[in-house]
C-alpha cells in the first residue's frame, strides 16, 4: 500500500493539494506503526520485521513525520562523526534518504563522500539511491555530473536516476540533463544497448503529461535509437497512461481527500 501511495503521489505531484493531502494520509497510516516498531533491532528478530521497519521509517520520513526525521538526523550526525554503529546496516538507505532530502548540501556531500570511500557494492548502491532524493536543481545537476564521471561504473548509473525520476522535484531536471548532455549520456551507456535502454526507461517513465511524452518523442525522432527503440515505445505508452489516469481521476482523488479532511475545502 505504501508503494501504491508513492506511485499516486508521483503522478499527481504537480497538484500541491493532492500531494500534501496524500502526505497527511500516509502519516495517518504509518505513524502508529512507526512508534510501535521503533528503531532498535531486537534479538532474534525475523527478516520481515526488519524489512518492515526500513519501509516504515522511509515512508514516515518522506511524509514529514517529525520524530522520524529528527531521529534519522541524529543517527546520521553520529554516523558521519565516526560512530559507525549509529545506523544499523538495514536502516542506512532510509536514514541516508531522509538526510539527503532534509539536510541540504551538507548531507548530500556526506553521502557522496560515503559512496567514494566505501568498498562495499551494496553500500555504493545505497548511496546512489539516497542521493537521488536531492531537492534543488543545483544538487540534481551535481549528482548527474557525478553519475556520468569515472567515479560511477556504467552498470550503476541507472540506480541514481531511478531515484531522481521518482523524485518530483528532480524529474524535470533529469530530463533536461539528458537532452542537454545526450552525447555524454550516449557515450557512457551505449556500449551496451541493454544498459542504455534500462537507463532511459527508468529515467523517463514517471512523467504524467502528454506534453512531456511529445517532447521525449520529438527529441529522439532524429536520433539513432537502434537497441533502445522498444524501450522508448514503452516510455511513451507509460507516460500517456499516467497522463490519462491523471486527467481522469485528479478531481476524484482531490474530492476523496477533502471528504476525509486530508485537504481542507
Amino acid at each position: 500500500m505504501v508503494a501504491s501511495l508513492g506511485n499516486i503521489r508521483s503522478i499527481f505531484a504537480e497538484n500541491k493539494d493532492i500531494e500534501n493531502g496524500l502526505k497527511e494520509f500516509t502519516l495517518k497510516l504509518v505513524s502508529a506503526v512507526t512508534e510501535r516498531i521503533g528503531w532498535e533491532i531486537k534479538t532474534n528478530e525475523d527478516y520481515l520485521t526488519g524489512q518492515l521497519r526500513a519501509l516504515i521509517i522511509s515512508a514516515a520520513g518522506g511524509a514529514g513525520h517529525g520524530a522520524t526525521i529528527n531521529e534519522a538526523k541524529s543517527r546520521f550526525r553520529r554516523y558521519t562523526s565516526g560512530d559507525r554503529e549509529a545506523i544499523h546496516p538495514n536502516l542506512r538507505l532510509p536514514v541516508f534518504r531522509i538526510n539527503v532530502a532534509e539536510g541540504g548540501k551538507e548531507a548530500y556531500q556526506a553521502v557522496k563522500d560515503e559512496y567514494l570511500n566505501t568498498t562495499s557494492i551494496d553500500g555504493k548502491e545505497i548511496c546512489l539511491q539516497a542521493l537521488g532524493r536531492v531537492q534543488t536543481s543545483e544538487l540534481v545537476n551535481d549528482f548527474l555530473n557525478f553519475q556520468f564521471s569515472d567515479a560511477v561504473k556504467v552498470q550503476d548509473v541507472h540506480s541514481g536516476s531511478i531515484a531522481l525520476a521518482a523524485n518530483s522535484k528532480a524529474r524535470d531536471a533529469l530530463w533536461e540533463y539528458i537532452k542537454d548532455h545526450w552525447d555524454v549520456v550516449h557515450k557512457k551507456l551505449s556500449g551496451n544497448s541493454v544498459v542504455l535502454d534500462r537507463y532511459l526507461k527508468n529515467s523517463l517513465q514517471r512523467f504524467a503529461s502528454h506534453e512531456k511524452e511529445e517532447d521525449i518523442s520529438k527529441f529522439f525522432q532524429d536520433k539513432d535509437t537502434k537497441g533502445f527503440d522498444r524501450g522508448l515505445v514503452q516510455v511513451s505508452d507509460t507516460v500517456r497512461g499516467n497522463a490519462n489516469y491523471k486527467k481522469r481521476d485528479e478531481e476524484r482523488v482531490l474530492e476523496w481527500l477533502r471528504a476525509h479532511d486530508y485537504v481542507k475545502a
